[in-house]
């Protein structure tokens, strides 16, 4: 062979050499990150979906959910299983959106459970979703019955109160006020389930419905709603509207003149709807899951109250607390069952008790999923001199813990199958 062709050969053979080499390497490498896969996969975050609003009548809640979750997270050191923890917040506009919204947690993002949901129409739409995927689903916000009622399911649990313990905490103070009635609700599950609700206690009461309307979501202007109630002069204002609704409606209220001249109830109540409502125009006695302040509240539950004021430069309203609770039980059952399998975490959470967040254990309800919690009962102070601190906390419900159980119902009433499956 001639020189030339010879040494023209020797770089095209080094070539391939080196390709050849390059390729055992690469194999070498593929083989040993298969053989490993529980390594590969301790270096990936635990994702942790939130659904809560972005935009809409309820957006300053969602930011203070997303808040207080975002505290449960650091209260754990940011990691679990050694694994970082991440929260995927994406919006809850609508059913339609949020059902999409959902889709792409479990599918793209890959969580591990989802959370949040403060519409109950919502929640309603994402939990057959939950079912389907088998990933847990933590309901922090709606308060429909039926979400742990007649559509309960597996895999959803739920921190917030339901509309049928709402009312019942709040009715034997209402009614002796007067039995003449005016509802107003949002035109969605949760407003129309509280109307249902409530309108049936005090019917059976002897009281009386002077009228009821439905508005839609989103209302600014209720000057219509509020004429009639000011023609039919009810000695009780049942509103199942809340957000940015609710401040609404109390501040065209007071544009009337009826602040105080009638006592307004809704059944259930978040106090950022009044600190932009304003003082001289935020009233009425609600139901009210947490408060930031008074003697009622734990360690627990003030340590929290203080990293978020100290975070954030405000006190949590309730929707905070709801969140930091819904985040700190999934954490927990992932870091005590150390798995992230939805069925573990599941039957962990069934049999669990929650110590130190309320003066009482608290607990999910293994049949139904909701949890079992004291409700409180709290009336807008007559003079309000600080920005935040609109509550005075009157009652609790209920006072012995060995009625909680009973105070939330019985299978009976409540319609739940989920202990029969």
């Amino acid at each position: 062979m001639p020189r030339t062709q010879r040494s023209a050969r020797i770089p095209r053979f080094r070539e391939h050499a080196r390709h050849g080499a390059t390729g055992l390497i690469v194999a070498a490498l593929l083989a040993s990150f298969a053989a490993l896969p529980a390594a590969a996969q301790s270096l990936q975050p635990i994702k942790i979906g939130v659904l809560l609003p972005k935009s809409g009548p309820y957006a300053t809640q969602g930011e203070n959910g997303y808040n207080g979750a975002q505290i449960a997270v650091e209260d754990f050191g940011s990691q679990v299983l050694g694994r970082k923890i991440q929260l995927v917040w994406l919006d809850e506009p609508s059913p339609q959106v949020t059902q999409q919204n959902m889709r792409k947690l479990i599918e793209e993002e890959k969580v591990v459970a989802v959370q949040g949901g403060v519409s109950s129409g919502d929640v309603l739409a994402i939990m057959p979703l939950a079912l389907r995927e088998k990933i847990l689903l933590m309901a922090t916000g709606p308060n429909a019955t039926e979400i742990t009622g007649k559509d309960c399911n597996q895999y959803t649990f739920r921190v917030d109160l339901p509309n049928r313990v709402t009312v019942r905490s709040t009715y034997p103070t209402l009614s002796k006020l007067g039995k003449d009635w005016y509802f107003v609700s949002a035109s969605y599950a949760w407003g129309i389930d509280a109307y249902n609700q409530m309108q049936e206690l005090l019917v059976k009461d002897g009281g009386k419905v002077l009228g009821y309307d439905q508005a839609p979501l989103g209302t600014t202007d209720y000057s219509s709603y509020v004429l009639k109630i000011r023609q039919a002069n009810p000695k009780v204002l049942f509103v199942g509207l809340g957000g940015t609704d609710l401040t609404n409606f109390l501040k065209q209220l007071h544009d009337v003149g009826l602040t105080d001249k009638v006592e307004i109830s809704s059944p259930i109540v978040n106090d950022s709807d009044l600190w932009a409502a304003g003082p001289g125009i935020a009233f009425g006695l609600y139901p009210k899951l947490w408060n930031y302040s008074g003697a009622h509240n734990t360690a627990m539950s003030k340590a929290f109250a203080d990293h978020y004021q100290k975070q954030f430069g405000a006190p949590p309203e309730v929707e905070a607390w709801q969140d930091w609770f819904g985040t700190t039980a999934i954490l927990t059952a992932i870091k005590q069952t150390g798995s992230t399998d939805s069925a573990k975490l599941i039957a962990f959470l069934e049999q669990h008790k929650f110590a130190g967040y309320k003066e009482m254990p608290i607990y999910f309800r293994a049949w139904d999923h909701q949890l079992i919690q004291p409700t409180l009962v709290v009336k807008v102070k007559k003079n309000i001199d600080h920005k935040y601190d609109y509550f005075d906390v009157v009652a609790q419900f209920p006072q012995d813990a060995s009625k909680l159980d009973e105070f939330y119902g019985s299978k009976e009433e409540i319609g739940c199958k989920l202990g029969d499956h």
